[in-house]
């Protein structure tokens, strides 16, 4: 939200205006309270910006409180399509295969497969960021895919409390979704405030990591066999925008979904 002086017929004007058509709904709140703040004010316009401040710091507030950044909501969205999709093929409900959220290095593993998954709101290109020099290492014995999706902004589109609810209608064990939550910081009795965050899910593309062009750092590619000495941290981006890399087809991303559901349900049952 911004407050901003205009000119008009000689006379000068405050007005307030929001940005994000997702904040909406909020800010016709803060316009009621802005309307009512200043209409038996000596000076509407210092009512106005103590107003504004006030909405300020509740959000300031809440931002200190565990409320998840755009871009982390994005990354959880983006992991809980890919766990509704795993429990769709028979992963077991207590999600032991969704790792991401107790600090794995990869975000879904079986004892064979291990999944790494890259969420956006950037419309334009592919450009995937890498936390790390192991992010794109295969597990030993284990092959590894990244997910990229996309996501629009939408008013008509879903948002967390909307995926939570799909992913407990596909089975999940609600204690088990809910630490997961919490592990990520999104406190799930407190869901309703991510509300007006609506997105649609315009994009979604599999890739293996060890595939031919796929653009990657590991160890191995230095020299030495490892990153040189002294090394603290490496993280990279990478650009899929372009082919090759070639996406995986719909059928084998299915067909390694099937396979790591099984594993974890055969893990949960030796």
């Amino acid at each position: 939200m911004h407050l901003a002086r205009i000119a008009e017929d000689g006379s000068q004007y405050l007005t307030v205006f929001c940005l994000l058509p997702d904040l909406h709904r909020v800010f016709t709140q803060f316009c009621r309270e802005l309307v009512e703040s200043i209409e038996d004010a000596a000076s509407p316009a210092r009512e106005a910006a103590a107003a504004f401040e006030r909405w300020r710091a509740l959000f300031s507030e809440a931002a200190q409180h565990g409320h998840l950044s755009d871009e982390a909501l994005i990354g959880l969205m983006g992991e809980l399509v890919a766990v509704e999709r795993l429990l769709n093929h028979g992963a077991p409900p207590d999600l032991r295969f969704w790792v991401g959220p107790h600090s794995d290095l990869h975000d879904i593993r079986s004892s064979t497969h291990a999944i790494e998954v890259k969420a956006t709101l950037v419309r334009e290109g592919r450009i995937v960021p890498i936390s790390s020099i192991d992010q794109l290492q295969e597990p030993a014995g284990s092959d590894l895919v990244l997910l990229h999706l996309r996501f629009d902004r939408d008013p008509g589109g879903l948002n967390l409390t909307d995926l939570v609810t799909r992913v407990l209608d596909a089975g999940a064990q609600r204690l088990e979704l809910e630490q997961r939550l919490r592990d990520v910081g999104a406190n799930p009795d407190d869901l309703a405030s991510y509300g007006a965050k609506r997105f649609r899910l315009t994009e979604m593309r599999a890739y293996d990591v060890a595939g031919t062009a796929f653009p990657r750092l590991v160890r191995s590619d230095f020299a030495t066999g490892d990153v040189p000495p002294g090394t603290l941290r490496l993280s990279y981006s990478i650009d899929l925008t372009n082919e090759p890399p070639v996406p995986l087809s719909e059928a084998l991303v299915d067909a390694a979904l099937a396979s790591l559901a099984q594993e974890a349900v055969n893990a949960m049952d030796s």
